[in-house]
């Protein structure tokens, strides 16, 4: 088992979701209203008022339905350098095409408020809405921070795994189009899909190859760790699905204008389970299971298209901020400073375009 290893190198975190149910337009807002007073009822009730596929995505709907502003962030950052964080969109419900902006709007209006500085923000933007333009100029209005979008196509016709997307989105010419309008407007893409979609990403991708795309969540491959939906319910299962994952993600990290995010490892759809748990797993027990994902996406990609993340407060449920990091550094160890550098900070910087404070 690795060990917990100190964290020496200054830390900016790419990939962070700021909401609060009580004050803006989210799925959840009507619960999170009037369950806020009541933690025990809203862990309880909550639960049982959303689909199961939902529950079992999020692990406990509670954390969903709980604000998560940049204060609270900080508060789990203490002792670590941190110099920044990118807002990444989540699930704003506004109405009219021009609504993904007001999320960005908010975020902006946040402030420091005591947290972490925000440094940038990636708006919601569907790729193959005839508003794209118009939603474009919108993000830009709402804040100067502002520095690409994401557009969520992650879908799986297993019934047991929550939907974000309509299917084959990626597949269209509306969608890459847009892919290739992103680019030309001078902006990033976030993807982010499931792991049997990545040949579909790929596709898409290579006819933009003007368009700064980096990688979400490693492509999260469905029940890797463990059983979710009705995938990787055997060891079998699961060694199938890492193969087919580490195959598919070779391909996508083919594309020179593709980074990854080394994020969202802990989220339950993976299926490691340690959101039932009555205690959160070591750094160590962290380190161990994202092993091979992270090394291999390091192998194919190179550190230098790649970034540590977190994806807070997403995989809170499983396991602490601070921990997910320390299991980072544990994998990083063996890296030159220069690299490790680069992980946790450099090359989130330049992806984004980003000016963060000087070093420590």
């Amino acid at each position: 088992m690795l060990r917990a290893m100190v964290l020496d190198v200054p830390v900016l975190d790419p990939h962070v979701h700021f909401w609060d149910p009580r004050t803006t337009p989210r799925a959840v807002t009507p619960v999170g209203r009037l369950l806020r007073w009541n933690e025990p009822l809203m862990r309880h009730v909550g639960a049982r008022l959303f689909p199961r596929a939902v529950r079992e995505f999020v692990g406990r709907t509670d954390y969903a339905m709980r604000a998560y502003l940049p204060p609270e962030l900080a508060g789990e950052q203490t002792g670590v350098d941190v110099r920044g964080v990118v807002h990444v969109q989540a699930g704003w419900h506004g109405k009219g095409p021009l609504a993904g902006a007001d999320e960005t709007r908010w975020v902006d209006g946040l402030g420091a408020g005591g947290g972490v500085p925000v440094l940038g923000l990636v708006g919601q933007a569907a790729l193959d809405a005839p508003e794209l333009d118009r939603l474009l100029a919108a993000h830009r209005a709402a804040s100067t921070r502002f520095v690409g979008v994401r557009d969520m196509t992650a879908h799986d016709p297993d019934r047991g795994v929550m939907d974000f997307s309509k299917p084959g989105r990626m597949e269209h010419e509306a969608w890459r189009r847009g892919l290739r309008r992103v680019g030309e407007a001078g902006l990033t893409f976030d993807a982010w899909c499931y792991g049997p979609q990545l040949p579909a990403l790929a596709a898409a991708v290579a006819q933009a190859p003007g368009t700064r795309v980096v990688l979400c969540h490693l492509g999260t491959p469905i029940g890797v760790g463990g059983p979710h939906g009705g995938h990787g319910a055997t060891a079998a299962a699961r060694a199938s699905i890492l193969a087919r994952w580490k195959d598919d993600l070779a391909r996508v990290a083919a594309l020179p204008n593709v980074h990854a995010k080394l994020s969202g490892l802990a989220m339950p759809v993976l299926g490691f389970g340690w959101h039932r748990r009555a205690s959160p797993p070591s750094v160590g027990e962290l380190a161990d299971a994202f092993g091979p994902l992270v090394e291999h996406a390091l192998a194919v990609f190179g550190p230098a298209r790649c970034c540590f993340a977190s994806n807070f407060p997403m995989d809170k449920v499983s396991a602490p901020w601070r921990s997910i990091f320390e299991a980072f550094a544990s994998l990083a160890a063996g890296l030159d400073l220069a690299t490790r550098r680069g992980l946790f900070h450099d090359h989130a910087a330049r992806f984004y375009g980003l000016a963060t404070s000087s070093p420590a």
